[in-house]
């Protein structure tokens, strides 16, 4: 038996049940079961409060950070963004093309305005239709910024080399 401090809820399909019967004579309570709010209400009244535009605002950070930031789960913002027809987070594009602009911008050269424009204008459209891949003409121009700076750094290094005297010049 129960000791008197003791009171035992018992929950059943939205029934209501004395339970004197287990408290050693405290007085009866009764326990309505479904009185409370199931968590999955809560969620889903989160998850509908999502809209496009709020979302859509959070694409330039990671999906962890965008779903604290919304105050939901990852799992709930990734469902709510299929459900709003966003197949993928698109952040990981976006942050490529933003790293590319400024490799651009860090070798400066004749000409490179273009090809700055050209990005930007890519990352717009790609925030506009989330379906687009990034085309291949930049996905060249990654490369070739990935092989110079890659150049850059090698020819940095033997130079250090060279002044250590340890390197062939």
């Amino acid at each position: 038996m129960a000791s008197s401090n003791t009171i035992r809820r018992i929950y059943a399909m939205k029934d209501v049940y004395p339970i004197s019967d287990i408290t050693d004579g405290v007085n009866p309570i009764h326990v309505q079961v479904g009185s409370q709010t199931p968590p999955s209400n809560r969620i889903r009244s989160k998850r509908a409060a999502l809209t496009y535009n709020h979302v859509a605002e959070k694409f330039t950070m990671p999906i962890s950070i965008a779903a604290k930031e919304l105050g939901v789960s990852t799992s709930t913002l990734k469902y709510r963004c299929r459900e709003l027809g966003i197949p993928y987070w698109p952040y990981l594009k976006i942050k490529s093309l933003a790293t590319l602009e400024s490799s651009v911008l860090g070798f400066a050269r004749a000409g490179s305005q273009h090809i700055i424009r050209h990005i930007r204008e890519e990352m717009e459209a790609i925030m506009d239709n989330l379906t687009l891949k990034i085309s291949d003409e930049t996905k060249d121009l990654r490369y070739r910024m990935y092989e110079l700076k890659k150049k850059d750094e090698e020819e940095s290094h033997r130079g250090c080399l060279v002044k250590l005297g340890m390197g062939i010049a």
